[in-house]
């Protein structure tokens, strides 16, 4: 049986990758420095082996590699990890492990890369280098963001040129160098994303997922549907722009998840996530393309080569034609309190799904990003709007002590 080591994972999905390990005869094994924060899936996700180490440290990590005797391959399928999935795949020889994850994380040079490429407009800056940058090179408004930030974390607008420098010295206040602040363009249009898996054979994209994002001054997620335009003009020239794209900054095989906002210019990247998208977007393309991703995840740890035929053998029937997903947030600081009103969703169509995030002993500490989402929920239907209108009337029903008014 063949061992395949996860460092890490994202916040859902486990369920799917241990379903197929059984099928592949995997021995599937995640290190994980908190376990505490996948016990939900765990008790869901079968065989998996829970290895706990310190994965912040490369040596620890090391040694837990070695304790496990063979390892065949490695799951890469995070941000923060990437670069040391990076080093052990090259000192180990683990295939298709991500290369050139800091470069690939790094939203100037991708950015600035794509820029030259002739795929994206407009440039970013280094809040280090904002003070030489000239005027007439400074967008008219920007996003002024932690670099390294995830969930809408530290992110912050500019509605003028004359804001920035005091959005860089607020970041840096919060303990964010102002060499990872990251000053971009302030684009208009709705954010999409693409997802897309890319072979040896060439890249494949799923589909296109539409958002909804909160009111500004925030940039908080709120809702998802899953395709847009599914099969029509603009998806297949967003998944052109998008094999262009991948191609410019050297992606290589994996999955990836492209952020972009539709001007009315066309496409603008906002970012490249070399993964999976978050939250229940593995699920969507499930659901609606019949392409298991988690699958591929272990097959791309295993095969010296992943090719197009890999994922064909990773397909089967699709169950829906539209996947939506809603995330609850607090709207206050504080204890966050029992969810109340999951009780009635079974009532609702849609094969609704209520994922909880967080407990009802958790201390919401802010309501300005993500931080404050305490729970997903999904829905189904023929076609993504109906999905959406089915998760959107399901969702009120939820509520928290920390969301009353």
């Amino acid at each position: 049986m063949a061992t395949v080591v996860m460092l890490e994972a994202l916040a859902f999905g486990l369920e799917r990758l241990s379903a197929a390990a059984g099928r592949l005869g995997v021995d599937l094994v995640l290190l994980t420095f908190d376990r505490a924060y996948y016990s939900r899936q765990l008790q869901r996700a079968g065989e998996i082996r829970v290895v706990d180490v310190d994965t912040f440290d490369a040596d620890a990590v090391r040694h837990a590699l070695d304790g496990l005797g063979r390892v065949d391959g490695m799951v890469s399928n995070t941000d923060t990890w990437a670069p040391l999935a990076e080093q052990l795949a090259s000192e180990r020889g683990f295939p298709n492990v991500i290369s050139q994850a800091a470069r690939l994380r790094d939203k100037v040079w991708v950015r600035n890369r794509l820029v030259d490429a002739g795929l994206t407009r407009l440039r970013a800056v280094r809040g280090s280098d904002w003070a030489a940058l000239p005027a007439a090179s400074r967008p008219a408004m920007a996003v002024v963001k932690d670099a390294a930030g995830t969930s809408s974390k530290n992110v912050l607008l500019a509605e003028r040129q004359e804001e920035v420098e005091a959005r860089i010295a607020e970041l840096v206040e919060r303990g964010v160098p102002a060499e990872r602040v990251t000053v971009e363009p302030y684009l208009c249009g709705p954010l999409y994303s693409a997802e897309t898996y890319t072979t040896e054979s060439g890249t494949v994209l799923f589909g296109i997922n539409s958002r909804t994002i909160s009111e500004l001054p925030d940039f908080r997620e709120m809702d998802l549907t899953f395709p847009v335009d599914r099969g029509g003009a603009w998806e297949k020239e967003i998944a052109d722009w998008a094999c262009e794209v991948l191609g410019a900054i050297g992606r290589g095989v994996g999955p990836s998840h492209i952020e972009f906002i539709q001007t009315a210019s066309g496409p603008e990247v906002v970012e490249v996530n070399p993964r999976l998208g978050g939250g229940h977007i593995g699920e969507a393309v499930l659901r609606v393309t019949g392409v298991d991703p988690y699958e591929l995840l272990l097959v791309q740890a295993l095969e010296p080569r992943l090719e197009e035929r890999h994922v064909a053998a990773a397909t089967c029937r699709p169950t829906a034609g539209g996947f939506a997903q809603v995330l609850k947030y607090a709207s206050r600081t504080g204890p966050l309190g029992p969810v109340e009103g999951a009780d009635v969703l079974s009532l609702f169509p849609g094969d609704i799904t209520w994922t909880p995030l967080k407990g009802p002993d958790t201390v919401i500490d802010s309501v300005a990003d993500q931080g404050a989402c305490y729970g997903f929920l999904t829905a189904t239907g023929p076609n993504p709007d109906t999905a959406l209108s089915r998760a959107l009337a399901a969702a009120r029903h939820l509520r928290t002590s920390a969301s009353a008014p």
